[in-house]
């Protein structure tokens, strides 16, 4: 009963159907309290950033609000680039019925589905439709570098070596028999014959201004014999001068050079055009010269000279000899790797090189700052031997390889001067330019440092002993008589020249016959207008850096004993060079230089030939004037 009686009570309390469906309007029940813990689990939910998912459907109905909602798939981080952040427009079912449904995201939307039934009240902004051709990038971050762990490195200018192409080329047939050449053999021959020397022409030789005839002696006749018969020789041949080479290096014959009666041109362009030449790395100061007898280019390397002596008379070529060494060099090596410092007193053989990048200072036509010159190029030589002490290098060569094996060590430049006429330098600043001459050829070879020396004078008091003795190599061209030939060659040979190019070149050995390479001025300019076009001057020091290099120099050497020697002229009231060498122990240069400053500081008078100078100052008035 009690069951029967518990039954009754719930069953009085149920609600029926009908009452349901009137009060709530649905006979249907809901569980509410489902419904609200969903919705907390939805909420409290952490949805973790770019995190695949499963896919979701992709459009459902809310039973509650019975409405058809879009949901869009899940994407991660994977599935697409983003070139930067981007508003994402919520798709809406309009939009998905569209064919214009435009995401802002670059990535293939899902196709979508919505339901018929679908009533979309609020109205939806639309945009054309965009197309994406290329493929989404990421991008780089702007610049986000360490500027204190970026090195800036600097890029040198490209620089292009001149081309050979440019100097003119003619040519030669070397082994052509003119007719003057078979009259030459044949008056030879006779001439041998009439004084009764046993011999013949065995073989002839053209070259480009004289043709060596190879004379064969019969055995037991004396080589003497043809240089007994020289002067009938060149008068039966009717020649302006001629040469015996009793014998020829190398051969046993005796060798008659006679000039050609049409002389030929050598062109730079020629010599130069050699692969022995242009492709000789390993010898960045390799000069052309010009072409022997035998019709072979002739090249000089200066480091091996390593300082030349030039000399030759008017109109016999030796300008064109120093353009010719000096576009030589243009033509390999670059500004960084070669200087010059370019003397030229007469101020019109060498100005055409002005400007270039190659001058460590613009061309010196003043004889007195030609003389600072070498003075700054005597301490530059010192300077590089400390160096290379410090780098346990012997020479440039071995420097530079350090320095390319060491960034930290710097790399030196060879040097080459070149004095145009050194008889001006002498007759105004002899002692100075003697002295710094004698020591850079001493010494200067190994520090990177050659010098070429020209004149027009070849004569004792121009070419004295001190500067030929450390100069090994000669070019002679002709010259006015025996004894200027002697000055240069030690010897004879260089007055029988012809002039125009035909020159001897004496190195160890003897004096090898050339004819020099003929270079245009038009050619020159060619070569230096292209390398001006590329690179500007870049002058270590220019004339007034000279200038005041002078001046400290001078109070350098006035501070060191010239107050000690007007004192001692002064109290001695006797000014002598020899009283001044003998009492400082200095030498006659120095002395003199000391003379003249006293001199000029109006302490004592000025030369008379052989007659004393005169003390001009008193103790009191020295000291008033220190």
């Amino acid at each position: 009963m009690s069951d029967r009686s518990n039954y009754d009570e719930f069953k009085a309390t149920m609600v029926s159907n009908e009452a349901r469906k009137e009060l709530f309007g649905s006979d249907v029940v809901i569980d509410h309290t489902r419904k609200y813990e969903d919705e907390r689990k939805k909420e409290t939910q952490i949805e973790i950033p770019f995190q695949k998912t499963k896919q979701e459907p992709e459009n459902f109905v809310d039973q509650y609000r019975n409405e058809p909602v879009v949901v869009m798939p899940k994407i991660s981080s994977t599935d697409f680039n983003l070139e930067k952040e981007e508003v994402i427009q919520k798709p809406t079912i309009e939009t998905a019925k569209k064919t214009d449904l435009v995401f802002e995201r670059r990535f293939k939307p899902e196709e979508v589905q919505t339901s018929e039934q679908t009533n979309i009240k609020e109205p939806v902004e639309k945009k054309p439709f965009q197309a994406h051709k290329e493929e989404p990038k990421f991008t780089k971050p702007e610049t986000f570098v360490n500027q204190q762990v970026q090195k800036k490195v600097v890029s040198k200018p490209t620089y292009r070596f001149p081309n050979p192409q440019m100097f003119s080329k003619i040519t030669r047939d070397q082994n052509a028999r003119p007719d003057w050449l078979v009259t030459q053999e044949a008056v030879v021959n006779q001439t041998l014959d009439l004084f009764g020397v046993p011999g013949k022409v065995h073989n002839i030789t053209k070259g480009p201004t004289v043709t060596r005839h190879e004379v064969e002696l019969e055995p037991g006749v004396n080589v003497k014999e043809m240089t007994r018969i020289k002067d009938n020789l060149m008068m039966n041949l009717a020649a302006k001068t001629l040469r015996i080479e009793a014998p020829i290096p190398g051969k046993s014959f005796v060798g008659i050079e006679i000039p050609n009666t049409v002389p030929e041109i050598v062109a730079f362009g020629n010599v130069i055009d050699d692969e022995s030449f242009l492709n000789d790395t390993d010898h960045p100061l390799k000069v052309a010269l010009g072409v022997d007898i035998d019709g072979n280019n002739i090249y000089a390397d200066i480091q091996k000279m390593p300082h030349g002596l030039i000399a030759g008379a008017t109109n016999s070529g030796k300008s064109v000899c120093v353009n010719t060494i000096i576009v030589s060099l243009l033509l390999k090596n670059h500004p960084d790797d070669l200087k010059f410092i370019l003397i030229d007193p007469k101020m019109v053989e060498l100005s055409i090189y002005d400007e270039l990048p190659h001058l460590l200072t613009p061309v010196i036509t003043d004889p007195k700052m030609a003389a600072t010159a070498l003075s700054w190029a005597v301490e530059e030589m010192d300077k590089r031997f400390v160096k290379f002490a410090a780098n346990r290098a012997k020479d440039l060569n071995s420097y530079n390889q350090k320095a390319i094996e060491n960034p930290s060590i710097e790399k030196m430049p060879y040097i080459i001067i070149i004095i145009d006429e050194l008889a001006d330098l002498m007759m105004v600043s002899a002692n100075d330019v003697e002295d710094a001459i004698q020591r850079l050829t001493q010494k200067a070879r190994a520090a990177g440092i050659h010098l070429l020396v020209a004149t027009q004078r070849p004569t004792t008091d121009v070419v004295k002993g001190t500067i030929k003795a450390n100069i090994p190599t000669r070019i002679a061209f002709k010259v006015a008589s025996f004894t200027d030939s002697t000055t240069i060659l030690d010897g004879a040979g260089a007055e029988q020249l012809l002039g125009r190019g035909d020159m001897l070149y004496k190195t160890a050995e003897r004096p090898l016959r050339l004819q020099g390479a003929y270079l245009k001025d038009s050619e020159i300019e060619r070569v230096t207008d292209f390398i001006r076009e590329q690179l500007p001057p870049n002058y270590v020091f220019d004339h007034e850096s000279l200038k005041s290099f002078s001046i400290s120099k001078e109070k350098m050497e006035s501070d060191e004993l010239l107050m000690d020697v007007a004192r001692f002229v002064v109290s001695e009231q006797k000014a002598s060079i020899n009283a001044i060498q003998q009492n400082f122990n200095v030498g006659f240069n120095r002395a003199q230089r000391l003379m003249e400053m006293l001199e000029n500081s109006n302490i004592v008078s000025k030369g008379e030939g052989n007659k004393p100078r005169e003390v001009l100052a008193s103790l009191q008035e020295l000291e008033n004037l220190i």
